[in-house]
């Protein structure tokens, strides 16, 4: 897959962004989606900006707050392109035209190309380039 985070090529990746156990993916008008693959088959909760179909939702201040199992998991606010954890396990990511801030770090006009992650966030931090961590949901687009 090859596709465009703001400034930030990636090229030949299986998965552009992972944020814990959700692969983020940009479209070519800006919007973004986050599809969860934490289970058995990757589960879509934004499309396009957008929560999916039965996703549990609440909207707040300008986007949405996602839920699982009736529990909240994430912030995310389209206009601003920021996704926040509210485990409070994983930091917030903000994509802009220019560059990627993640906590208090930025990546900018970057090229990433022919790994199975392109950029991973965890609890411990964030990589460029990397594999797949096992347990995960296939990503097919």
């Amino acid at each position: 897959m090859d596709m465009q985070f703001g400034s930030q090529i990636l090229s030949n990746i299986k998965i552009p962004m992972l944020w814990g156990k959700r692969a983020l993916i940009s479209h070519p008008n800006n919007k973004i989606s986050i599809i969860d693959l934490s289970g058995t088959k990757a589960l879509p909760e934004i499309v396009a900006d957008e929560p999916w179909l039965n996703i549990e939702f609440v909207e707040k201040e300008d986007g949405y707050i996602i839920f699982k199992d009736d529990e909240p998991q994430y912030f995310y606010s389209p206009p601003r392109r920021i996704i926040r954890d509210l485990q409070g396990s994983l930091p917030e990511c903000q994509i802009t035209n220019n560059n990627i801030r993640i906590g208090s770090n930025t990546i900018g006009s970057s090229m990433i190309t022919g790994f199975e992650v392109g950029i991973g966030i965890d609890e411990n931090g964030f990589f460029i380039g990397g594999s797949m961590p096992s347990g995960l949901a296939e990503l097919k687009i």
